[in-house]
C-alpha cells in the first residue's frame, strides 16, 4: 500500500535510487563474506567508503533516469515519461546488479575488480560456454539472489505511482537544476580538479581493502575507455636510468654454454601456499623433489595476478603494471624483445605449448607476436578423445605428448610449457587412475593431479638425449584462490615459487631468503646461457650489480614484498613514505617511470 500512494518525482527517484543503493551494499556484504580471506579486518569505516563509491556510481549510472524523473515537460510529452523512466532505469540496475553478482564469484580467481576489456575478453572466449555450466553450478545461490533482487526491483517499480511536474513553475525548474547539478558533482566524486578514478580508494582505505570498497560497475565504467597511458615525469630521463637502466647488456658468468636448450614450464595458480619443498602443506611432492636440486627461490613472486600477467611477464620481462593486461591492451603490438626473438639471432628454433582450444587466453597469438616459431595447442594435439569437455586436453596427457614434438625441434631450442588442469573448475580426467589428495580448497586435488602429470613428463624427459644439455626453468603464472583466512594477505596472494634446473649441477644453490619476481626470468636465462647481447627489461638478472626491487601490482598500486619484510606499498598519490622504505620508493618510480614512457613512446627494445 506504501507504493500504491502517488508520490512527486523527486520523493519516487529518492526511493528508487536508495532502494538500489541498499542493493549495491547488500551486494558488498556477500562479496566481503564469500571472499573474507581476502578481507579479514574489512570494517565499518570501509563499509562506508564503498557506499561513498556507491553513489558516485548511482549518480553517474542513473543520470538520464535523473533528468527524465525530474525535467520539467509539457502536458503532451508527459505521457512518454513512464516509458522513458523505464528504459533509464531497469536495464541500468540489471546490469549493475549482474556486474556486482559476477565479480562475488569472479574475484577469488583473480582477486582483482574486473576490468571492462578483461570482461569483453572473458566473453568472446571459446571456452566461455562450457564454462558458464561449471559457474552456474557453482554459484546457483548467486543467480538465485540475483534474480531475487531483480524482482523485487521490478515489483516496487511498477508499484510506484508518480506525480506530475507543473512545467511552468519557476520552483520545478530551480529544484530540476539543483539536482542536476548534484547528481554531476557527485557523479566525478566531488570538486576535484579530474573526476574519482579506480586509484583514488587508497585514499580513503588499506590498499588491500580496496577491491571490496569498489563495485564492479564502477571498475567497468573507469576502464571502458581506457586505452592511453599518462607520461610520467618523476626523473629527467638522464636521472631515471642513473637509477636504473632498462637498456642490459649480458654478464657472461661461463656456467653453461650458448647452446643450451631452454624448457621453460609455467605452472598454472602453483602458489607457494600448497607447492615447495619446504611447505608440510604442499600437494606437490614430486615437483618439490625437482625444486630441491634446482636453484630455487622459495619466496619468488609473481607480477601480477593472472595467466595474461604471468606471460608477457615471464617471456618478455614485460610486466602489467596498468589497468589492463599486456596482452589485452592498446600496446600489445609493441615492438619488444622476448625470450624467442632475442635467442633465435643465436639459432634457436622455439615453440609455445598450451593444451587449451587454441585461441584460449589469447596466447597463440601472443606466441607470435613475441616470436615463437610454432604454436601447439588442442588443435594440433590433434586427438580429441582425450578433450575435457571444458578447456582441452589434460595435463598428463599434453606434456609428454610435448617431448615428442620437442624431439623433432631443431637444436638449441627453447619450448614454453603452460600447464593449465590446476585451473578451475579443476576437472580430474576419468582415465586418471591414481589416487589424488584432497585438501581445504578445491584447487588441491588437482594440485596433486598436476604433479604426477609433471612426474610423466619428467620421467619421459630425462631419457632424452637433449636433457643433459637442457637448462630448465620452473614457475608458476600466479596464486590461485583460497577460502583460507590465513592465506589472503598481500604476501601470499603472490608468493610463487621459481626455480632453474641443469643436469649439470653447475647453478648456484640460493639462500632461503633471496627472492625474484617473473620479470627477472628473462634477464637471468641470457646470463646463464652467456648469449652476447642487449635488451630492454624493467626486472633484473639475479646476477646483476643493480637489482631491481620486487614490484606486484595491486589495485593500481604497487606492492614489493620480501621474506620477513612488511609489504610496502607505492601509489603516485602517496607522499607520506616512511624514511626506511625512501631508497625503494626512489627505485621504484624510476623503473615505473621508464616502463611506463616505453609503452607509450613503443621503444622496448634498445
Amino acid at each position: 500500500m506504501l507504493f500504491n500512494k502517488p508520490r512527486n518525482q523527486y520523493s519516487n527517484l529518492g526511493i528508487h535510487l536508495s532502494i538500489v543503493w541498499l542493493f549495491m551494499f547488500l551486494y558488498r556484504l556477500v562479496f566481503v563474506s564469500k571472499n573474507s580471506s581476502f578481507f579479514p579486518d574489512f570494517g565499518f569505516s570501509d563499509f562506508l567508503v564503498g557506499s561513498w563509491f556507491d553513489l558516485i556510481t548511482l549518480s553517474f549510472f542513473y543520470l538520464p533516469f535523473i533528468i527524465v524523473c525530474t525535467l520539467p515537460l509539457p502536458d503532451f510529452v508527459e505521457r512518454y515519461r513512464k516509458i522513458a523512466r523505464i528504459i533509464c532505469y531497469l536495464p541500468v540496475t540489471v546490469l549493475i546488479f549482474f556486474l556486482n553478482a559476477w565479480d562475488v564469484a569472479f574475484f577469488s580467481f583473480t582477486r582483482k575488480r574486473v576490468s571492462f576489456n578483461y570482461f569483453k575478453f572473458l566473453f568472446s572466449e571459446n571456452e566461455a560456454g562450457g564454462l558458464a555450466v561449471d559457474y552456474m553450478t557453482e554459484f546457483w545461490w548467486l543467480i538465485l539472489l540475483f534474480i531475487l533482487s531483480l524482482v523485487f526491483i521490478f515489483y516496487l517499480f511498477f508499484k510506484s505511482k508518480f506525480l506530475k511536474i507543473k512545467m511552468k513553475r519557476w520552483y520545478s525548474w530551480s529544484l530540476f537544476l539543483m539536482v542536476l547539478f548534484a547528481s554531476i558533482i557527485t557523479g566525478r566524486g566531488g570538486f576535484q580538479l579530474k573526476p574519482i578514478d579506480i586509484l583514488e580508494v587508497t585514499k580513503y582505505t588499506d590498499v588491500k581493502n580496496a577491491p571490496a570498497a569498489l563495485n564492479s560497475a564502477f571498475t567497468i565504467l573507469k576502464t571502458i575507455n581506457y586505452n592511453e597511458l599518462e607520461r610520467k615525469k618523476y626523473f629527467s630521463n638522464q636521472r631515471a636510468k642513473q637509477i636504473f637502466n632498462p637498456v642490459q647488456v649480458t654478464n657472461d658468468l661461463r656456467l653453461l654454454s650458448p647452446k643450451n636448450n631452454v624448457v621453460l614450464i609455467i605452472f598454472e595458480s602453483f602458489g607457494s601456499m600448497y607447492v615447495g619443498p619446504n611447505n608440510k602443506e604442499s600437494f606437490t611432492p614430486y615437483f618439490d623433489s625437482v625444486l630441491m636440486q634446482s636453484m630455487y627461490f622459495e619466496h619468488a613472486v609473481s607480477n601480477g595476478q593472472s595467466s595474461m600477467d604471468a606471460v608477457p611477464a615471464i617471456i618478455a620481462s614485460i610486466p602489467s603494471w596498468m589497468k589492463e593486461s599486456f596482452i589485452l591492451s592498446s600496446y600489445n603490438l609493441n615492438q619488444y624483445n622476448s625470450l624467442p626473438n632475442i635467442l633465435g639471432e643465436f639459432g634457436y628454433s622455439s615453440a609455445f605449448f598450451h593444451g587449451t582450444t587454441n585461441g584460449s587466453m589469447r596466447f597463440d597469438s601472443y606466441a607470435a607476436a613475441a616470436g615463437f616459431d610454432r604454436y601447439y595447442g588442442r588443435t594440433e594435439y590433434g586427438n580429441d578423445a582425450h578433450f575435457d569437455g571444458t578447456w582441452g586436453i589434460p595435463d598428463h596427457h599434453f606434456l609428454p605428448w610435448s617431448i615428442d614434438k620437442m624431439n623433432g625441434m631443431k637444436e638449441p631450442f627453447l619450448s614454453t610449457i603452460f600447464t593449465y588442469s590446476s585451473h578451475h573448475p579443476y576437472t580430474i580426467p576419468q582415465d586418471f587412475k591414481r589416487p589424488l589428495r584432497v585438501g581445504v580448497d578445491p584447487i588441491c586435488e588437482s594440485l596433486n593431479y598436476a604433479d604426477y602429470a609433471f612426474k610423466d613428463f619428467w620421467e619421459k624427459a630425462k631419457r632424452q638425449k637433449w636433457f643433459e644439455n637442457t637448462l630448465f626453468v620452473f614457475c608458476a603464472d600466479h596464486v590461485g584462490p583460497t577460502k583460507r583466512k590465513d592465506r589472503g594477505n598481500l604476501e601470499w596472494s603472490f608468493k610463487i615459487p621459481i626455480a632453474f634446473y641443469h643436469a649439470s649441477g653447475r647453478l648456484p644453490i640460493i639462500k632461503s631468503n633471496e627472492t625474484l619476481q617473473q620479470i627477472d626470468i628473462m634477464p637471468t636465462i641470457i646470463d646463464l646461457l652467456g648469449v652476447n647481447t642487449s635488451y630492454f627489461s624493467v626486472g633484473s638478472s639475479y646476477f646483476s650489480q643493480n637489482r631491481a626491487p620486487n614490484m606486484s601490482f595491486y589495485n593500481n598500486n604497487i606492492v614489493s614484498m620480501g621474506p620477513n619484510i612488511k609489504p610496502f606499498i607505492w601509489s603516485e598519490i602517496k607522499e607520506d613514505i616512511p624514511e626506511q622504505n625512501r631508497n625503494l620508493a626512489l627505485k621504484i618510480k624510476a623503473i615505473y617511470q621508464q616502463y611506463i614512457n616505453a609503452l607509450i613512446d613503443n621503444k622496448m627494445i634498445p
